[in-house]
């Protein structure tokens, strides 16, 4: 037995699409991949253009001891919590604070933090 999606308008006029329940989870996996796809092609469009990488020393920081990026970041430059705070124009609690999870800070505090560290913005976030 074949099944055909019906359409109809809505009282307010938006066309209405019922679909079976198997084919809408596939449409919905598909538009999850396609946005991961979207994701990925950004990214490498960032490096691309000169955005930066990060290094494999911040990476196997992540990996191998669990830090999250800018923990990570911080301590490949060799920089106290302190120290990245002076650059970075902001509290030694603020940074504290990020790096525990208690916040993200604003666009601009990440573009402070990434300027302080010579990262590229994106890579700072969790």
């Amino acid at each position: 037995m074949s099944y055909e999606p019906q359409r109809f308008a809505a009282p307010d006029g938006t066309e209405m699409v019922v679909l079976r329940a198997a084919d809408y989870e596939r449409l919905r996996a598909l538009a999850e991949d396609g946005e991961d796809v979207a994701l990925a092609l950004a990214a490498e469009a960032r490096i691309a253009a000169g955005e930066g990488t990060v290094p494999g020393e911040v990476v196997k920081l992540m990996i191998d001891e669990a830090l999250p990026p800018l923990t990570a970041w911080r301590r490949y430059r060799g920089y106290s919590q302190a120290e990245l705070a002076r650059r970075a124009g902001l509290s030694q609690v603020w940074v504290n604070r990020i790096e525990a999870g208690g916040g993200h800070g604003s666009q601009a505090t990440r573009r402070k933090l990434a300027a302080a560290l010579d990262a590229p913005v994106w890579a700072l976030q969790t």
